[in-house]
């Protein structure tokens, strides 16, 4: 027999983000400001998290393995 519970708590799956403190970098920072990283990966996950969240946001890159990400204001 199968036994049926109420009210039990979801927890939060899923793995903890990868490159988080340059997310948290990118929710702090003003429009038009940026930062630079070393790695492309890191780029790509900031971006994907700005597109999720409607943020507008671009990239440069500054020489071989270096990037700039921007803030920008889009209106």
């Amino acid at each position: 027999m199968i036994k049926i519970e109420k009210n039990i708590p979801i927890t939060k799956g899923g793995r903890p983000r990868k490159y988080k403190e340059y997310i948290d970098a990118f929710d702090g920072m003003g429009l038009n400001e940026s930062f630079l990283v070393n790695d492309y990966k890191i780029v790509d996950s900031v971006r994907r998290y700005a597109w999720k969240q409607k943020i507008p946001c671009k990239f440069r890159t500054i020489a071989k393995n270096r990037y700039r990400i921007y803030k920008i204001n889009e209106s």
